[in-house]
């Protein structure tokens, strides 16, 4: 039963991903950004993927449930901001010529 537990924690923000994008497809969620609200779902995708790697990395070394949860939450954010900022200095210092 803790494997499929473990599982089902390591998946479900990647599962919630079509319901959130459906909710802000629709209107029923909005963050006042009208369409563009619907271009969340790209870091919250990335970020599921990555908590959903490194839980089952975690996992794999043999860490409670608790600790395998936190840790891959710290890391995945951590990931997520590491993109934005590379994605804002690249912006930012024009590498790869105009866009």
């Amino acid at each position: 039963m803790h494997k499929v537990a473990r599982i089902v924690l390591a998946l479900l923000p990647l599962f919630l991903a079509p319901a959130l994008l459906s909710l802000l497809e629709g209107g029923q969620l909005d963050f006042g950004g009208g369409e563009k609200d619907v271009i969340l779902v790209i870091p919250w995708l990335l970020w599921s993927v990555l908590y959903g790697f490194f839980s089952s990395l975690v996992w794999g070394r043999g860490r409670s449930i608790g600790r395998a949860t936190g840790q891959s939450i710290v890391i995945a954010t951590a990931g997520v901001l590491a993109g934005g900022l590379i994605l804002a200095l690249v912006g930012l210092l024009g590498i790869g010529g105009r866009f």
